[in-house]
């Protein structure tokens, strides 16, 4: 089976790669926190002329199936230290309230993930620092109990050593 190919947005980027994460955070482009607007007008209310059957609407985004496409350019594990990697949704624009997890994805050493049995090695697998080139694919949609999020970060978190990666999203092809 052949790697799936995403159409690069630059407007759909949420890590530039142009710094290491070495404390928890949301992830950066351009120096400022990474955020995607997925379009919609969540909680604006339009008011429709008279000659229509309602007099408002209130225009939602409808529900997505996207990807988060992570380039790991570089991480650096020892002992314990995972670092996960969490798509968070929010309608706020300022990521200020009423967010929720929409996906995640971790790195590290597998003798500390919270699975049973995990092999005593690095995952994925490497050690040190992961060699360039590895893509991940973290699957989500944009809505969580039937409520769309027009806007998507990614939160960095973990026990930390330094990550570096680049990570954009992409509408989730269909085959």
């Amino acid at each position: 089976m052949a790697r799936r190919n995403y159409a690069f947005d630059a407007n759909m980027l949420l890590d530039d790669g142009a710094a290491a994460h070495t404390a928890a955070g949301y992830s950066t482009v351009g120096g400022a926190q990474g955020i995607v607007d997925l379009g919609g007008n969540q909680g604006i209310t339009i008011t429709l002329p008279s000659i229509s059957n309602v007099s408002t609407i209130t225009p939602q985004q409808a529900r997505g199936d996207f990807v988060c496409v992570v380039y790991l350019t570089a991480i650096t594990l020892s002992g314990s230290n995972i670092q996960t990697l969490t798509l968070v949704g929010s309608n706020n624009p300022g990521f200020a309230s009423g967010n929720v997890n929409l996906g995640a994805q971790s790195y590290g050493q597998a003798a500390a993930f919270a699975y049973p049995n995990g092999a005593v090695t690095t995952t994925p697998p490497g050690s040190g620092n992961y060699p360039s080139g590895y893509q991940y694919e973290i699957l989500f949609t944009n809505e969580v109990a039937n409520v769309p999020y027009q806007y998507v970060s990614l939160y960095v978190s973990g026990t930390f050593g330094s990550a570096t990666f680049r990570a954009f999203v992409a509408v989730l092809p269909r085959e």
